[in-house]
C-alpha cells in the first residue's frame, strides 16, 4: 500500500553503488570509448541499468579491452569467443582489431544491448565480425562458440559456484590449443576464494595457468553522450588481475 515496493526488491539507483564500479558511468545510457593503443579504437556502448549488472561496463571489461588494443596480435584474425560480455566491450574492440567474435550472455536484454552497439560501430571494424548469441552455461553450448582460438572472460567469478559454471564452460569451449584471457576482480574475500577455486580447477583442465602483465595497456578515455569524461579503470588497481590459459 501506499506505492511501497515488494520486499527484497530495489531500484536502480539503490542497487547501483553497490555493484557498479562507476554510479556515475553506470548512469550514463550510452558512453564514448576511446581506447589509443598500437592502433586507436573508438567503440559506443549502449548500457541500461534496469538490466541489472549485465547491462553496464565494468572496470575489468574496459582493462582487458585496453589490453588488446594495446596488443593487436592477441585476437588479429583469430575466432574468437566472448562469455558474459555483458556491454561486450572486450567483444567490440577485438572485432575493430579484425577478429571474429561471438559475443554470448545469459542476459538477452545485455545482447540487445550490444547488438545496438555493434550495428552503430560497424564503420570501425577492420575486417573483423560480431555474432551475438544467448547461453546460460546451464545449457548446451550453441554451435556458434565452437572452435574458438581465443576465449575472453571479464569478471565473470563472483561466488564458488559461478567458478564452477565458468569452468565448466570453458571446458566445453576451448578446443585444444586455445587460449582464454580472463580478467578478475577482488571485491572481497568471499570472491577472492571463489577466484582461487577457479583457479585451482583451471590448472587441472589447462595445459598452462599464468597470470599475464597487465601492461601494455591503451589509453582509456571514456565519455557521456554528451561529451563529459567519465571514469576510466585504474590501470594500477591492485585488485584486478589477468590470466591467460592455454588448452
Amino acid at each position: 500500500p501506499g506505492g511501497r515496493r515488494p520486499p527484497g526488491r530495489m531500484t536502480a539507483r539503490e542497487l547501483a553503488p553497490r555493484c557498479f564500479d562507476s554510479l556515475a558511468r553506470a548512469a550514463a545510457p550510452s558512453l564514448s570509448v576511446r581506447l589509443a593503443g598500437t592502433k586507436v579504437v573508438n567503440v559506443v556502448l549502449h548500457q541500461d541499468v534496469s538490466a541489472g549488472l549485465a547491462g553496464v561496463l565494468y572496470d575489468a571489461a574496459l582493462l582487458l579491452a585496453a589490453r588488446l588494443a594495446a596488443e593487436p596480435s592477441l585476437v588479429s584474425k583469430a575466432k574468437v569467443l566472448e562469455l558474459g560480455c555483458g556491454t561486450a566491450c572486450p567483444g567490440l574492440v577485438a572485432a575493430a582489431l579484425g577478429a571474429d567474435v561471438v559475443c554470448t550472455d545469459r542476459s538477452r536484454c545485455a545482447l540487445r544491448l550490444a547488438e545496438k552497439s555493434a550495428v552503430e560501430g560497424r564503420h570501425g571494424r577492420c575486417g573483423g565480425s560480431l555474432r551475438f548469441e544467448p547461453w546460460d552455461w546451464r545449457d548446451p553450448m550453441p554451435t556458434a562458440c565452437s572452435g574458438a582460438q581465443v576465449i575472453l572472460a571479464a569478471d565473470l567469478v563472483y561466488t564458488e559456484d559461478g567458478a564452477k559454471a565458468l569452468l565448466d564452460a570453458l571446458t566445453a569451449a576451448a578446443a585444444p590449443g586455445c587460449i582464454v584471457l580472463a580478467v578478475f576482480k577482488v571485491r572481497d574475500s568471499r570472491v577472492r576464494s571463489a577466484i582461487c577455486a577457479f583457479l585451482a580447477g583451471a590448472r587441472r583442465v589447462f595445459a598452462e595457468c599464468a597470470a599475464m602483465p597487465t601492461s601494455p595497456l591503451a589509453e582509456m578515455e571514456v565519455a557521456s553522450p554528451e561529451g563529459e569524461p567519465l571514469p576510466a579503470a585504474d590501470p594500477s588497481n591492485r585488485a584486478v588481475y589477468i590470466y591467460r590459459l592455454r588448452r
